[in-house]
């Protein structure tokens, strides 16, 4: 099994559809760094069924589709497609059904939406079937056949289980794994099922008891409810009769109510009359009182006015008094207020001519204090400047002795060091020297090994047996694809054949479960029941019946009318479904025979002209002759009795099953398209007793002659279901025979080229055995030469880069010597340097304090005169502060002088205005205070007369109070007469209702009971009924003691009694199935574990060689871990640790090997399980980045000796490892974003370079 070819289309950045094809053993995909080389592997693990968007390096698994670039929209929709190559070899390829393609396609596509559908071979397909398809191939989402980016080193660090998962995938055990899976699921099943039928039994039995118990129960039940039955019906009997009774009282207490009604029916109308009469005064009364109010409440408004305007006036002449008093005492108080503000500002002006000179004299002495202090503060200034100068002239004189200082530091460990690095190069010079000699002399060694073995691979070399061996490959490979192309044809010819074979031989229908009568095919079951007389069968008979019809060869000439009569025949004849011909419409309305056959000439015209008359009336079922009567005519019919060998019978027509259905029934193989109605006629006459005895005569064109006469198939207004059904088999028949000869040509062919193939493979196994050998030594001496040349080159390149080093001793120790003079005249220089800081340093430092001194006695005056200023400066403040503060209080008084001045001029007019008020409205007083005494004696007045009518109004209202209670009273008592009347029918209609529940009850209890004449017993004598309450409470209480008493016990006991025999047999078998299902799975254990515990030993084999092989030396392993949660038995089922032991290293863990110790050690252990168990391809992302020059070329060489039962696929961006490949894809992305194929085959390229060379 093979990949042929990998298809992407808007899969990540392969936004075109790509294609990948795999010719060759070896492919190398190169590209830049972000260029989609990733991409690949993605997409292969991605079709193989990986399902965490995650490992695909996506959040989503939308993710996976072009999401678009400037310029170019992205795509709706991913897809991939993978195609194997494969030669049916189960061995090494798919156990499968699809194993019987030589080719197969497997297809992934996903939505937007994160819809994925898988495809094989165009058939859509669950992702369950895929993984199904490569079980046991090494191949899937995350097998060791796909070692995508950075996986080569997780793997070292996988977890027990998972290395253990590795070693399960190469040993095959994961198809165990699944079938153990469901043979365990279908035992949990029959486990369960176990359970629930233990159950169920234990269930029954308890049933068992209990319902013989509740059937006892119910016997009893039955006795006692027999007597309750009998005594509840003369209870019943007595409570009819004293419903009865109840009924008869009741209707003579409705009789008197009516009476009462009416009396007091005529009472309520005289009441009512009274009322009417004196609610009329009663109106005219309020009428009066209600006018007398109104001019007694307008009178009172009057007065209310009057009285208000009266004491209004009053109070406005006491508020202007009021007002007049208070203007004055404000006037008083103002007129002293303007005395006393006079008075302050008089006190203010002394106060500020005292103040003025003071404020005056400090002014000019403050001053005399600021211009002192300013010259303090110049002199203090300068002297402050002069110790900052010198101050910063002695910190650059110690810096300068500070930098010479370590200057001399630096100097000394220059010197000391240049020493040293003098000596040791002196030494390792010496070191040199010894090791010349040994590499001259492995040199000579290296260069005579390397002439040999460049002999030996020039004898090894046999350019003619590969060519034999090419041409013989070719020769089986033209063959292989002919052999292909014939099973293609084979297998659709076969298929074809299949589906005609199916048509021609049906097979035969199940009996209805229904049908008691029907054997055990369908058609025997209809030959028997025709053979017994039979009448109707089930349909799915009928068809087996007409499935299994075959013609002989005269019957296959006449296979169409056959079609036509046997389609509706056998459905009226067989199937019994009420179609009787004697029905059926007759084409020329000739008339329907009896069934002796006897009609004369005459009864024959006379149906002819009835036919004819309800045709005429619309009686579109029949057909007249100018509608299905040929045009042409013969004078004459023909005399068939002398044509009898031209009636043929139809058991002669038809080959199988041999019926009673065909007896009777003739072929008329002559033309009748010539036939009239009067030939028709003919017939039915010549064959009069023939027909009347069952005969029936078929023509070519489809015409059927009978006891009825004459009519046509097409009238039967058949579906055309069987139509065609004999003809169309009898063709399919005939081209069934000719596929079988092609058939048996071409198998004959396959055989033919089959032996070929065969031979020519033994031949090209034996070239290739050859030349495998050949291939193996030249690789062997190959790999030699690369390691002796490689040393050569190791040695000459050690020795020019010796002679390098001794060349570069020299300069270096002469640069060294001048080096060491440079820094010891630097030192002397540094030296008298330092002396010259020192005594600077000593001289300036006395100026320094002198200068310092100075500066301090001038801060002590300048402190001083500063003082002064402030204290002058704060008293001269305080005086301005009092000034302002006197000027400010004058103009403050001033302004209220002025105010109350105002205030008194104020006050005058006012209290003018005030005054002239108050004497007019004192002269308006009077003329308002007669109008209130005239109000008030009106008001009073009309008071008396509202009074008096008010009392006559309220005399009348007592009066109609009396008349409406006596109207009330009558009221209640007449309605309470209809309530008694209405309770007395009410009464009378529930005596009436329950004396015919009563009798409804009897009649349930006693079919002969009758209510009417019961009733007239009653009245006629008086029945005395036992008191059977006793009796009746005692068998209740006998019942109650009972409980609930089950009456279909007796059913539900047999029933279940035949519910527990067929369980026993159940739980055998169930117990049987789960003895066979415990046995597969340990059968299934005892493979998985001989398959897994011998694929470990020889995957640790192969491991431990090829470790040894690419590290030169060491030792590796995997071994089971010790699971004491595990029984000893199942040891095996452990998880594996990895071990590795590099030549010279102690045993460690893994953790600690580097990067490319990792990576050889994971090498060795997947190559050794593509030894054992060789995936189809093994594709592989950038595994060999962590090595050096050195190891990449025994991973190719790895490479190269797996690649004749593996094809491999690998990413890689060293030189060394495309040079391995056969075959390059570059990845390119010439538009940013999107990913594009470049191909190149190495081989080809080779041929264009050797002209040059």
């Amino acid at each position: 099994m093979r990949l042929k070819s990998l298809k992407l289309s808007g899969f990540k950045s392969f936004a075109n559809a790509t294609t990948f094809t795999f010719g060759h053993d070896i492919t190398a995909i190169v590209g830049p760094n972000g260029c989609g080389k990733s991409n690949v592997i993605d997409a292969i693990r991605w079709v193989l069924g990986e399902t965490s968007a995650k490992q695909l390096r996506g959040g989503a698994m939308s993710d996976v589709i072009f999401a678009g670039v400037e310029g170019r929209a992205g795509k709706s929709l991913a897809s991939v497609e993978l195609t194997f190559e494969h030669t049916q070899d189960e061995s090494t390829g798919i156990r499968h059904a699809l194993n019987l393609y030589h080719e197969l396609t497997l297809r992934r596509q996903v939505t937007k939406e994160g819809k994925s559908d898988y495809y094989i071979n165009g058939q859509k397909v669950r992702r369950r079937d895929v993984v199904d398809v490569f079980l046991g191939t090494g191949l899937g989402a995350r097998s060791y056949a796909v070692i995508e980016q950075g996986m080569i080193g997780r793997i070292v660090d996988s977890t027990p289980m998972q290395l253990r998962e590795f070693i399960e995938e190469a040993a095959g055990v994961s198809r165990y794994q699944a079938r153990r899976a469901e043979t365990e699921k279908q035992l949990n099943e029959t486990k369960d099922n176990l359970a629930r039928l233990n159950d169920l039994q234990g269930e029954l039995k308890k049933q068992h008891k209990t319902l013989i118990r509740q059937a006892e129960s119910a016997k009893k039940y039955q006795a006692l409810n027999d007597e309750l039955f009998e005594l509840n019906k003369n209870d019943l009997l007595k409570r009819i009769f004293e419903a009865w009774q109840y009924l008869e009282t009741k209707k003579q207490d409705k009789d008197k109510s009516a009476q009462i009604l009416h009396e007091l029916e005529q009472a309520v109308g005289k009441a009512k009359k009274d009322l009417d009469v004196h609610s009329a005064k009663l109106a005219e009364a309020n009428w009066l009182k209600d006018d007398a109010r109104d001019n007694y409440h307008n009178a009172r408004m009057k007065e209310q006015t009057a009285e208000h305007n009266y004491y209004s006036l009053n109070q406005e002449i006491a508020s202007c008094e009021d007002k007049i008093a208070r203007l004055t005492e404000l006037k008083t108080q103002s007129e002293a207020s303007i005395v006393e503000n006079q008075k302050s500002i008089d006190e203010i002006d002394k106060e500020l001519g005292q103040i003025s000179p003071d404020v005056t004299e400090g002014a000019l002495k403050l001053t005399a204090l600021q211009d002192e202090l300013t010259q303090a503060q110049g002199a203090f200034n300068a002297a402050k400047q002069q110790v900052g100068e010198l101050a910063q002239k002695k910190s650059e004189l110690e810096n300068t002795h500070k930098l010479a200082t370590a200057q001399k530091n630096r100097l000394l460990i220059s010197h000391e060091r240049v020493t040293k690095k003098y000596q040791e190069l002196i030494n390792k010079h010496e070191n040199k020297e010894q090791n010349h000699d040994k590499e001259q002399d492995e040199i000579k060694t290296l260069t005579s090994n390397i002439a040999t073995l460049n002999l030996a691979i020039d004898e090894l070399s046999d350019d003619d047996g590969r060519q034999v061996f090419d041409e013989k490959s070719r020769q089986v490979k033209a063959l292989q694809d002919e052999l292909s192309a014939l099973e293609k044809r084979h297998a659709s010819m076969m298929g074809e054949y299949d589906t005609l074979h199916k048509l021609v031989h049906k097979p035969k229908h199940a009996p209805s479960a229904h049908d008691d009568s029907a054997d055990n095919s369908g058609v025997d079951g209809v030959v028997a029941d025709t053979k017994s007389g039979v009448d109707g069968i089930a349909m799915s008979q009928l068809d087996s019946l007409k499935d299994s019809i075959k013609l002989t060869r005269d019957g296959e000439k006449h296979a169409d009318v056959l079609d036509k009569f046997l389609d509706f025949w056998l459905d009226a004849r067989v199937m019994g479904d009420g179609r009787d011909f004697s029905l059926l419409p007759l084409i020329n309305h000739l008339s329907t025979a009896t069934h002796d056959g006897k009609h004369s000439h005459d009864d024959k015209k006379d149906k002819k002209k009835d036919g004819k008359k309800a045709k005429h009336k619309g009686d579109t079922s029949g057909l007249s002759a100018h509608e299905r009567l040929p045009s042409m005519v013969l004078c004459t019919a023909p005399n068939f009795r002398q044509s009898s060998d031209k009636l043929i019978p139809l058991t002669a027509l038809i080959k199988s099953p041999t019926l009673a259905l065909w007896q009777g029934v003739y072929l008329l193989d002559v033309d009748t398209q010539t036939l009239d109605e009067q030939g028709f006629d003919e017939l039915v006459t010549a064959w009069a007793d023939e027909l009347a005895q069952g005969v029936l005569i078929l023509t070519k064109t489809g015409w059927i002659i009978g006891s009825f006469g004459v009519m046509h198939v097409s009238a039967l207004g058949q579906g055309g279901q069987g139509q065609g059904m004999l003809a169309e088999r009898a063709e399919h028949a005939k081209h069934l025979d000719e596929l079988e000869e092609r058939l048996g040509q071409i198998e004959s062919e396959l055989d033919d080229k089959q032996r070929s193939l065969k031979a020519m493979m033994s031949e090209l196994d034996v070239l290739r055995v050859a030349q495998e050998e050949r291939h193996v030594k030249h690789s062997k001496l190959t790999h030699s030469l690369h390691e002796s040349r490689a040393k050569l080159v190791k040695l000459e390149h050690q020795i020019s880069q010796d002679k390098l080093i001794w060349e570069n001793f020299n300069s270096q120790k002469a640069s060294l010597s001048d080096e060491l003079s440079e820094l010891d005249g630097e030192l002397r220089l540094m030296n008298d340097e330092i002396g010259r800081s020192m005594t600077a340093l000593d001289e300036h430092l006395p100026i320094l304090q002198v200068a310092q001194n100075t500066l301090n006695v001038l801060s002590v005056s300048v402190d001083e005169l500063s003082g002064k200023v402030r204290q002058m400066t704060q008293d001269r403040q305080e005086l301005t502060l009092k000034q302002t503060t006197l000027t400010q209080n004058k103009v403050h008084v001033a302004r209220l002088l002025e105010l109350s001045h105002e205030n008194v001029a104020k006050a005058d007019t006012e209290t003018k205005e005030l005054i002239a008020q108050s004497v007019a409205m004192s002269e308006r007083l009077p003329v308002l205070e007669d109008a209130f005494k005239q109000a008030k004696a009106e008001t009073a007045e009309l008071k008396v007369q509202s009074e008096e009518h008010e009392a006559v109004a309220k005399t009348l209202v007592i009066m109609q109070g009396k008349l409406q209670e006596n109207l009330t009273d009558a009221h209640a008592k007449f309605a309470a007469a209809q309530a008694s009347i209405a309770n007395a029918h009410a009464d009378v209609a529930v005596g009436e209702s329950r004396l015919a529940d009563l009798g409804e009850q009897m009649l349930g209890m006693n079919e002969q009971f009758n209510l009417p004449s019961t009733l007239a017993d009653f009245r006629v004598s008086t029945p005395v009924f036992a008191d059977n309450s006793s009796r009746i409470e005692q068998i209740k209480a006998d019942i109650e003691k009972l409980g609930a008493v089950n009456l279909a016990a007796a059913a539900e006991l047999a029933e279940l009694e035949e519910r527990v025999s067929p369980l026993d047999e159940q739980v055998a078998d169930i117990t049987d199935s789960m003895k066979k299902l415990q046995d597969a799975i340990r059968a299934i254990d005892d493979k998985t574990k001989q398959l897994f515990l011998g694929m470990l030993k020889a995957v640790n084999d192969e491991m431990n060689a090829l470790f040894a092989k690419v590290f030169g030396g060491g030792q590796a392993s995997l071994t089971l871990i010790d699971d004491e949660s595990l029984p000893k038995t199942d040891k095996w089922r452990a998880g594996l640790v990895l071990m590795a032991q590099p030549k010279g290293k102690k045993n460690s863990r893994l953790a600690v090997l580097s990067g490319g110790e990792k990576t050889l050690t994971a090498l060795s252990l997947i190559f050794a399980i593509f030894k054992q168990h060789p995936a189809p391809f093994c594709v592989l992302d950038e595994v060999d980045a962590p090595l050096d020059d050195a190891n990449v070329g025994r991973f190719t060489s790895l490479i190269h000796e797996l690649s004749d039962s593996v094809q491999f696929v690998f990413i890689s961006h060293n030189k060394l490892a495309m040079q391995a490949a056969h075959e390059l894809k570059g990845i390119t992305m010439p538009t940013a974003g999107i990913s594009s194929l470049v191909t190149v085959n190495l081989e080809e390229a080779e041929k264009y370079l050797e002209p040059r060379e």
